[in-house]
């Protein structure tokens, strides 16, 4: 009986190993739920341990916690890890740890006894990944190198995938977190890594062993160097690519897509591991949502805004998982669906300019911000070619698939020389060879490169059509159809360029999008005007561009002066234009933001003039604190655009504004937000229940136009009742209630 148990485990075994890549050599699943022997799935090697780890649920079955004792494991069997100098392999492994140590912490390593070769996997003494080779050099110095992951921690508790990779050929050594690059090093060896000395797990058979404290899961060998596709493959976007023969109960490992826009689609790609491959399910969900039950890809196109919950569950064999999270959808603005990202670019000052669409909001530092100046459609910025720049970090819709369809569209204006290339936008990948940008060529005109993470695609040298540095307002287009594999630029409606190439990788990356420059060589700053900066998920036609480029362009009016002040109570406004053609009339809106605009009223405009002229409105019923101003400007034609954006201080006594919203609320986030405050002010906020217990309390601090905005999650503990948010500063206390239903 134990003979055919014993063979039907091997059958398994060896049916689950052949869906690993090719080249696998080891595969420790520390499946084991009691301490000895580790089973390798790959090979009749096995590991042992002196001071054993402790086994415990992981990502895929069981894992073993290691708690820094040593020695914990050793791999008996060397073969594979005798590596010559221009050996290729590729170790890989998940962990999860928290906390620092004062000496390194080693995941698998070897230091020979017998020579001086010396190599290990695990996280330094900050908690990054490191990896040190070297080989059996006489000379230490000159035997190789130690490896620090960049810009990421694995010290966080989560789990992590940890891949290092040997490219012998090409004599690469690269580092990999969670399916991205993070370091690489190029180094030829002399000599080579053999040795008697046995293979440590947990732990480094050197002065005080360095031992490791955290979870390990599916520690894996090859003999060969992993792809770039390959390693990302493995892991997956957190969901892994599990090849053993354990079944594995789901987990889902995305993180929910929590915003959305009325009328626009929203995607949220549902990821977990599992095996048998769970299948999907929305337990709660909006009219209208579904969900792919094989992929986990829930679409939906939202018709109103609001707050809406959603519950997906993974399911297989082994059990189930369920993540719930809300979705806060905001208004549309007019756009037809496909958009995923826009840039207004219309901010007083920064760090931050807002997407209207995403959380994925630009900033610039304290030195390298861009000028607010009057733009295409209502305000846009100035960048001055030297140092001006701004950076989008959450990036997850440029992380385009080969075959993925796009468009890029914005505005600018600008009176530079060219001198070099000048990027309106782009991406230099600091984790593989992805780069792109649209912007122009030496001589002004535009030219869109756009290479994978392989380095392909057409190496462009010059861009086409007119020269843009006319000190006229232009419309730059670049279009992906990922179907034919025709990428487009148009300038102003009319294409310039247009070429077919059939991309073999994609163009995903952990490094931010730069707007006005591209961090790469000496930044390749643009000097000019830039505004309305927009990402399309799909083509726009050739009908479609001209179509935005005239509604645009035939609607500009220059506004040369738009001003307020606070008056007796009411907010006088006043502007003047430089000549008319063809208006309509203005419509002045206001809101207590720069977002959430709302039309106050109408001023007929003198329709066509070629002298300037003035015109008032006052604003009767100011907003409290700080009102957001601006001129909605009408053609006769229907065709519009907007002025700068003003503010103005409501300067009376009760001034404070204090909002709060959604509410009532039944589970979610709630925005409180102020206007009013002193300026620059540390306040104190919180929130309690009638019975004055204190639920929150924080520090916050006021921005410099007197504002401050918080966000409050309302969990489960909170029972359905009437809570207070409250506000002090050195001036006011300011309340208001907050209405938990269930």
């Amino acid at each position: 009986m134990l003979a055919l148990l014993s063979n039907g485990f091997i059958a398994t075994t060896a049916e689950a190993q052949a869906t690993c890549p090719d080249g696998l050599v080891h595969h420790f699943g520390f499946d084991e739920t009691s301490a000895g022997n580790y089973q390798d799935y790959a090979s009749d090697a096995t590991a042992i341990c002196s001071t054993c780890p402790n086994p415990e649920a992981g990502l895929f079955a069981g894992a073993q916690k290691f708690t820094g004792r040593k020695p914990a494991l050793t791999i008996q069997g060397l073969e594979h890890f005798e590596w010559g100098p221009n050996s290729s392999f590729t170790i890989e492994l998940w962990m999860k740890a928290s906390g620092t140590a004062s000496d390194n912490q080693v995941f698998i390593g070897r230091d020979a006894k017998d020579n001086n070769m010396i190599w290990w996997l695990g996280m330094n003494t900050e908690g990054y990944p490191q990896f040190d080779l070297f080989d059996n050099n006489p000379d230490r110095s000159k035997g190789g190198f130690s490896l620090v992951g960049r810009d990421i921690k694995v010290n966080d508790n989560k789990w992590h995938h940890i891949v290092v990779v040997r490219d012998g050929r090409l004599r690469l050594n690269k580092l990999y977190v969670d399916g991205y690059s993070v370091g690489n090093f190029q180094y030829d060896y002399t000599h080579n890594f053999e040795s008697g000395s046995p293979v440590n797990i947990g732990f480094l058979d050197l002065n005080n062993g360095y031992g490791y404290n955290g979870l390990l899961d599916e520690l894996m060998v090859y003999n060969r160097d992993l792809t770039e596709n390959e390693v990302r493959a493995r892991y997956n976007n957190g969901a892994g690519s599990y090849c053993g023969p354990q079944q594995v109960k789901p987990v889902i490992m995305s993180e929910a897509v929590t915003h959305g826009v009325v009328e626009q689609q929203y995607t949220y790609d549902v990821k977990a591991v599992g095996e048998a491959k769970p299948t999907f399910a929305l337990a709660e969900a909006p009219a209208g949502m579904t969900i792919n039950a094989s992929t986990g890809e829930i679409r939906w196109i939202p018709t109103a805004a609001g707050n809406f919950k959603v519950s997906v569950t993974a399911t297989n064999g082994a059990g189930s998982d369920r993540q719930d999270f809300t979705i806060a959808v905001k208004p549309g603005v007019g756009e037809k669906t496909g958009m995923l990202h826009h840039w207004m670019l219309h901010e007083m000052r920064g760090p931050t300019y807002r997407d209207y669409y995403t959380p994925s909001h630009a900033s610039g530092g304290d030195d390298n911000q861009p000028q607010a100046v009057s733009g295409v459609v209502s305000g846009g910025q100035a960048f001055d070619g030297l140092d001006d720049g701004l950076d989008v970090v959450e990036i997850r819709n440029f992380n385009w698939d080969a075959n993925e369809s796009f468009s890029i569209e914005l505005w600018m204006r600008s009176t530079a020389s060219t001198a070099g290339n000048r990027v309106l936008i782009g991406r230099d990948a600091k984790d593989s060879e992805a780069h792109w940008w649209l912007g122009l060529d030496g001589e002004g005109r535009a030219i869109f490169t756009l290479l994978d993470l392989e380095w392909g695609g057409p190496k462009l040298s010059n861009g086409s059509g007119p020269k843009l540095n006319d000190d006229r307002w232009h419309q730059v287009v670049a279009v992906r159809n990922g179907g034919s594999g025709l990428t487009e630029v148009y300038v102003d409606g009319e294409r310039v360029n247009a070429m077919t190439h059939t991309y073999t990788n994609g163009f995903a990356s952990r490094s931010p999008v730069n707007i006005g420059y591209l961090k790469d060589g000496g930044g390749y700053y643009y000097e000019g005007l830039l505004d309305e900066v927009k990402l399309f998920g799909r083509v726009l036609s050739a009908e479609e561009i001209k179509q935005r480029y005239n509604d645009v362009y035939d609607a500009i009016t220059e506004v040369v002066r738009f001003d307020g002040e606070f008056v007796n109570g009411a907010v006088q406004l006043a502007w003047e234009t430089a000549a008319e053609a063809n208006l309509s009339h203005f419509e002045v809106e206001r809101a207590p933001d720069m977002e959430t605009f709302e039309k106050l009223g109408d001023v007929a405009a003198a329709g066509n003039s070629n002298v300037p002229l003035s015109y008032t409105f006052t604003d009767v019923d100011p907003l409290s604190g700080i009102g957001y101003y601006r001129l909605k400007i009408v053609k006769l034609d229907g065709k519009y655009t907007y002025s700068n954006i003003i503010s103005i201080e409501n300067k009376s006594l009760s001034a404070t504004s204090f909002k709060v919203y959604p509410n009532p609320i039944e589970e979610g986030e709630v925005t409180a937000q102020l206007y009013g405050l002193p300026a620059s002010e540390q306040v104190q906020f919180s929130v309690t229940d009638l019975r004055g217990k204190v639920l929150l309390q924080e520090q916050l601090q006021v921005d410099d136009l007197g504002q401050l905005q918080v966000q409050v999650p309302i969990t489960s503990a909170y029972r359905p009742g009437i809570y207070m948010l409250t506000v002090t500063s050195s001036k006011h206390i300011v309340s208001r209630k907050l209405v938990v239903r269930r």
